[in-house]
């Protein structure tokens, strides 16, 4: 079995060019060996981990939906609202 320490791994922070949009993530997937290039699913893991904190006032991201992907949130500090 393969750990990381949370506190090892990258941050990376991304924001919209007018800023309603932004996030701090940490791609936990990548840290434990996913080739964050590769689209061979036998290099890939059967989903994607990634600690994500959102700024206060911020949304994540536009409303959007997947047809072949399904997305887990849990809040672990704060207030969160999620559309469904």
């Amino acid at each position: 079995m393969r750990k990381v320490n949370l506190k090892d791994v990258e941050e990376q922070e991304r924001q919209s060019p007018k800023g309603k949009f932004g996030r701090r993530s940490k791609n936990i997937s990548v840290a434990l060996g996913r080739d964050p290039d590769s689209l061979d699913l036998m290099k890939r893991h059967p989903f994607d981990l990634a600690l994500v904190s959102i700024p206060k006032g911020k949304s994540l991201c536009p409303y959007h939906s997947h047809s072949a992907e399904s997305e887990l949130y849990l809040v672990v500090s704060g207030r969160g609202s999620i559309r469904d």
